[in-house]
């Protein structure tokens, strides 16, 4: 630091003649309020004769008492003011410590103009006073003018415009210049302000007068003195620190944004010259390979065990099949079995249960912030906008002022009634605000009250007095001064006590109103034009939820008072703190009637699509419809066991999970049911000598196809399993078990009802009426069952009509150049999915909630505070460990204050706009200020700042050689009478008010303390998407690593870490995509292994499956890119579920297709039309039956990320397996099948599905 001597530089003649000058006052002749004002007095100056005010002198005015005291240091010191007076300046020079004492180089600057004025030996060449009499007689000074050159003012003031106020982390200049704040304060309005008497810092009227304002050719004279740079120090003190002082920060780089990925037209590079690539080589390809002279590919179809798994099955349908009453019985008792453990599952509807796991960081974090200070505030907010949107002006002292809709009278008025009306809600009952809120102003012990409760509302401008409000008059400037004129003030400097609200401390602007013009980031925005206003209750927390059932009341009584509320003038969205879960639930009880009327309709298809119906004649003898109820009972009963399972196990769920996955198991289940039927009614029965040796032959054929796609889809579930959102895992988790019992009961209970309901319809039995007959009964002949083979409506189109079509050459090539063009356009897009779930997205559209979240988008100004919490591994009391936390004088210029105030000053990277608070570096300035700090002397405990009890005397205190820092043992003594005291004018840094809950502390048997916990507050910007939060996450990361690394470089074994309430929900998105790549490419693993296992290691047909699973995956998400779908853990889980459901769209077709004779044409043709029927009635339609009911639901995330996503699936896979397979398989080889079979083969007439 560079180090200046400054004296006060007059005329040399005027030094001379300093004995002739005289002084315009000595000593004080009288109290005006709590100040004493100068005796009128014209003597030159006397000598001071009094040690204590000496020092005191020497004290503040270093560079005058060195002057004065000549070279020797023995002159004798005569000034213009008794040592009354000099008690009287240190005490000013106090009060202004209490705001700006966190830089020596300002408080000495100002101390200069102060000193001059109260002592120095030539008053009158700079000073004019004016006098009066007053009672006794006495003439002393009323008023007085101050000359004084402009450049010094202006250059003190430049010393003192960059310190911070770190409880607040706004400017220190805001407190310090009357109606302005740092912005709007200059160095005239500064030093006007401190000289107004009408304020509470001066006994009488200074009038500052302006060399600049000098008449040209004047002979008065101005004080001109040189006052030092923030950066630079006195002798024997210390330049400002980097927080307060930009000269005083090392040069380091401003930190860097999130890298983004190279682009192209706005999407990654890499993925758009690889599709590029992608697609020109397969374009080449296809037209090369359809007009080239070539032969198509002969490829091999080996099965190494293929026939195990038909046997296996065959036996099982058959023994099923003959002793139904049997498996019947021994299922049901199985079901009861599991189904009794729903007693034992539990349902959660806490958004922190629902989206975070117990092992993920920031619920750790939280856990740990949760457990040590308490949970965060319960917010209960309102956004009030006005609907009249006029904006007007207010002729006011300060000049023409432009007002937004939201200060319009009525509506103000209307306003402040509502608010009245809510802080009186519970009152009659006892079970009111008052005992809920947060009250943070109260002395320990205070009982609080409505009007101590802290409550961010404009109303509180006027300290919720309505007349107060309303009162107005003409000043004698014949200017209106009414509510707008406090409004005006209060905007521009919340931190005036008049502003100040009835719970003792400030009203935030930017918590207050909103919907001001858009400023750049880290901006304050004109508050005056704002639209709208925000009324904000805190209330109390706690991490036993039984403590919170009064807030609980009072918030249900907050919502239903609002929800009632009818205006004209106000458009109001809230929200409480419990409307979350309430929606939640809500949510979960809307959607029943959804998930009800998808099963309808389900079973309405099933029903009748199940049965061959002929005539009506006949509807009821060969409709299905018994056998329908069945199969959907399986599907439930499945449902209901897998709850019961996951109940013995104590696995919480959500409503969620319970209402989706009877949806998703009847959709994933129906068609095996199909698949079963169909099969069975398409075999040549007079095979057969009996109905169960034809049954068992049916499953002997789609056994291994039904054991391929639901083992595919539970292996994708279990892989879901490994997500870390807990709604998300135990859905897959229930979902898996489902999915599995879904399969064990209808390869056992399915295929006993198919033998019932068989034997109905062969003893010539109705349907539904089953002790009627409706026909004569079927007999049996030589050649076996007597039943005709059915052919469906659909099959006869397919091979009348569908596949010649898509079969025929110039089809071929447009399928493969639209799906080639397709998937690498998907591909393209695919990383430029957005990432996130936007909150309104996971509640009922209908929820007053949703309304609040889109409103908070508007007329939020100011985010969530950051806190960044440090764990014990400190010696506080230490300087050298202070100085890596404090931002103060002597602190280390990468300590953790500095650091996070450097961050701020970046506030479009980082997100953090304040500088974060500090209680270490206010509790140094509380201890450094003689009164702040009182004991009393009778029970030796605390007394508090303001307190003038006789009793009550300053603690002692002792501090370090330099007097910059607390011995050890003060620094230990006093932290709770810090943290007990109450701020005031007088005391501005007393820590109750901010740091009451920041501070863990433990006392010993001697009265000692040791700080273990505690937090710095820090305000981020405005974040309202899932982008905004998580990017802020990622950068309060990076900032704790650097911290952490600074303490790690310096030898202390201490941690800290950034909390906020919501990184919780949106930690997920920092590792999404990693996550997405493994969970699809485990799936794929698994749909590879299960595929290759269940064909006997038939490579070839599982690469083919594998191959084209992928295609269907790679379009999915090209559809969500089109369909703005953001990609987050449902819609992972949904991915992993298009893996295991693309399994069943293309396996039953490749089997088919490899088991059929002929040409690789034929066989794609024969393949498309038996089994590609099948595909299309019990697969596709199935599915898109049940899906398209979820497109009414009332529930966003239902219709995005499961209509509009299974929809995808169905229509996606559909498209693959119907349109792009049977293509790329008609250009396979071989000719004939390939290997032996001791089955029959396929031909036209053995119809079989895989």
């Amino acid at each position: 630091m560079k180090v200046i001597f400054a004296f006060v530089w007059l005329i040399a003649e005027v030094w001379s003649q300093s004995a002739e000058l005289g002084c315009i006052w000595y000593g004080q002749s009288h109290m005006v309020g709590p100040h004493w004002v100068n005796k009128a007095d014209t003597n030159p100056a006397r000598p001071l004769n009094n040690p204590t005010a000496e020092a005191l002198f020497a004290k503040r005015c270093p560079l005058l008492y060195k002057e004065y005291k000549g070279e020797s240091g023995e002159d004798e010191l005569s000034l213009c003011c008794d040592a009354a007076q000099i008690d009287s300046m240190e005490a000013g020079l106090s009060q202004a410590d209490g705001v700006f004492s966190r830089c020596p180089t300002c408080t000495r600057n100002m101390a200069l103009t102060v000193c001059a004025m109260t002592c120095a030996k030539n008053h009158t060449l700079f000073l004019t006073a004016y006098n009066d009499i007053n009672d006794a007689n006495e003439e002393y000074v009323e008023y007085i003018d101050y000359r004084i050159t402009d450049d010094t003012v202006s250059r003190i003031y430049n010393s003192c415009i960059e310190i911070q106020h770190t409880q607040t982390g706004r400017p220190a200049m805001d407190l310090g210049c009357g109606s302005y704040n740092a912005k709007t304060c200059s160095y005239r309005r500064w030093y006007e302000f401190m000289g107004d008497v009408t304020g509470d810092y001066v006994p009488f009227q200074i009038n500052y007068k302006w060399s600049e304002d000098a008449e040209e050719g004047t002979s008065e004279i101005y004080l001109d003195l040189s006052p030092l740079k923030c950066g630079e120090s006195y002798e024997d003190s210390y330049a400002c620190a980097c927080i307060d002082c930009e000269e005083s920060c090392p040069l380091t780089d401003p930190p860097t944004s999130h890298e983004e990925l190279w682009k192209i037209a706005g999407l990654y590079g890499v993925t758009f010259i690889l599709a590029l690539i992608i697609a020109c080589a397969l374009s080449i390809f296809i037209f090369w390979g359809a007009y080239g002279k070539r032969s198509a590919v002969s490829v091999c179809m080996p099965t190494l065990f293929g026939e195990f798994f038909y046997h296996g099955f065959r036996i099982w349908g058959t023994f099923c099949a003959k002793y139904p009453v049997l498996v019947l019985a021994l299922c049901s008792w199985a079901i009861a079995g599991l189904s009794y453990g729903i007693r034992y599952m539990s349902i959660t509807t806490d958004p922190v249960e629902l989206w975070a796991s117990e092992q993920s960081q920031t619920r750790i974090e939280k856990d740990y912030f949760d457990l040590h200070f308490g949970p965060f505030y319960r917010t209960n907010q309102i956004f009030i906008r006005a609907v009249n949107q006029t904006y007007f002006t207010h002729d006011a002292p300060s000049g023409l002022l432009n007002f937004g809709p939201a200060f319009e009278y009525n509506f103000l008025k209307e306003v402040f009634e509502l608010q009245d009306s809510i802080m009186k809600l519970g009152m009659a009952d006892n079970e009111g605000l008052d005992k809920i809120c947060y009250a943070p102003v109260l002395m320990a012990g205070e009982t609080p009250t409505v009007e101590r409760c802290a409550i961010q509302s404009v109303y509180g401008y006027f300290q919720h007095d309505m007349d107060r409000f309303e009162n107005s008059y003409v000043d004698g400037n014949n200017y209106t001064i009414n509510y707008l004129n406090q409004m005006e003030d209060c905007l521009r400097v919340p931190m005036m006590e008049d502003c100040f609200g009835t719970f003792g401390g400030p009203i935030e602007p930017g918590i207050a109103v909103g919907g001001m013009p858009k400023v750049a980031v880290g901006e304050d925005p004109d508050y005056m034009l704002a639209t709208g206003l925000v009324i904000t209750f805190l209330g109390r927390n706690s991490n036993d939820e039984s403590k919170l059932e009064p807030n609980m009341k009072w918030e249900k009584l907050f919502v239903d008072f609002l929800r009632d509320y009818k205006s004209d003038r106000l458009d109001i969205a809230y929200m409480a703190e419990r409307s979350i879960q309430d929606a939640i639930v809500e949510l979960s009880e809307g959607e029943v009637g959804t998930v009800v009327i998808s099963y309808v309709v389900m079973f309405v298809y099933v029903a009748i699509a199940l049965g061959h119906i002929r005539s009506c004649r006949g509807f009821l003898r060969e409709s299905r419809i018994m056998l329908a109820i069945g199969g959907i009972v399986i599907v439930l009963a499945s449902v209901v066991c897998s709850l019961g399972f996951w109940g013995y196990l104590d696995v919480t769920t959500t409503m969620l999970a319970i209402e989706v996955i009877p949806f998703l198991v009847l959709a994933v289940g129906v068609d095996n049911i199909f698949i079963m039927v169909h099969t069975y009614q398409r075999l040549d029965h007079s095979k057969f000598e009996s109905t169960h040796e034809a049954i068992g032959e049916a499953i002997g054929q789609v056994g291994p196809s039904i054991l391929q796609t639901a083992g595919s889809e539970m292996a994708c579930f279990a892989i879901g399993c490994i997500s870390d959102m807990p709604a998300v895992k135990t859905f897959a988790m229930y979902a898996a078990i489902a999915i599995l019992l879904d399969f064990l009961l209808q390869i056992t209970a399915f295929v006993a009802l198919m033998a019932i309901d068989e034997k109905r319809y062969m003893d010539g039995r109705l349907d539904m009426l089953c002790c009627v007959r409706g026909g004569k009964r079927k007999t049996r002949d030589v050649e076996g069952v007597d039943r005709p083979k059915e052919v469906g409506l659909l099959e006869t189109m397919f091979k009348n009509f569908y596949s010649p079509f898509l079969l025929s050459k110039p089809v071929k090539v447009s399928v493969l150049l639209i799906f080639t063009v397709i998937t690498c356009l998907s591909l393209m897009v695919t990383p430029s999915i957005e990432k996130g779930l936007d909150q309104e997205m996971s509640m009922p559209k209908n929820s007053h909630v949703v309304k609040y979240f889109r409103y908070m988008v508007d007329l939020l100004t100011m985010g969530a505070p950051v806190y960044w919490v440090l764990k014990p591994g400190l010696n506080y009391a230490e300087p050298l460990q202070q100085n890596l936390i404090c931002g103060g004088v002597e602190c280390n210029n990468n300590s953790l204050s500095v650091q996070l105030y450097t961050q701020s000053r970046y506030p479009e990277i980082t997100a953090l706009i304040r500088p974060a608070s500090s209680w270490l570096d206010d509790y140094i300035d509380w201890l450094a200020i003689s009164d702040c700090c009182k004991y009393n002397i009778t029970t030796g405990g605390f007394c508090s700042s303001n307190s003038k009890s006789e009793d009550c005397l300053p603690c002692e205190r002792g501090f370090t050689e330099n007097g910059l820092r607390p011995d050890a043992e003060t620094f230990n003594k006093y932290i709770p009478y810090f943290l007990f005291d109450l701020p005031d004018a007088e005391c501005a840094k007393a820590g109750r008010a901010s740091y009451a809950d920041a501070v863990i502390y433990t006392i010993d048997d001697v009265g000692m303390s040791t700080v273990q916990d505690t937090y710095f507050m820090q305000y981020s910007t405005t974040s309202t998407t899932s982008e905004e939060f998580y990017s802020q996450l990622r950068e309060v990361r990076r900032i704790a690593g650097e911290i952490n690394a600074m303490f790690e470089e310096n030898g202390v074994d201490a941690e800290i870490f950034p909390y906020c309430v919501f990184y919780i929900y949106y930690e997920q998105y920092l590792t999404i995509w990693e996550d997405a790549m493994f969970s699809l490419g485990m799936s794929l693993v698994a749909i590879f292994l299960v595929t290759l296992l269940v064909t006997g290691l038939d490579i070839t047909s599982t690469f083919i499956v594998l191959f084209m699973v992928i295609c269907i995956l790679i379009n999915m998400l090209g559809m969500m890119w089109a369909w703005s779908i953001n990609l987050n853990a449902i819609s992972l889980v949904n991915l992993v579920v298009c893996v295991g459901i693309g399994v069943e769209f293309v396996a039953h077709i490749v089997r088919s297709f490899k088991r059929a004779e002929g040409t690789a044409q034929e066989r794609a043709r024969h393949s498309l039309n038996v089994t590609g029927s099948s595909v299309l009635s019990g697969i596709t339609l199935t599915k898109f039956a049940g899906i398209v009911v979820l497109g009414f639901s009332n529930s966003q995330i239902f219709q995005v990320f499961y209509f509009r996503m299974y929809l995808g699936i169905v229509l996606i896979g559909a498209a693959h397996g119907l349109i792009l397979l049977p293509v790329l398989l008609s250009l396979l080889g071989p000719n004939k099948l390939a290997g032996s079979s001791n089955a029959d083969p396929v031909t036209s007439s053995t119809i079989t599905v895989y």
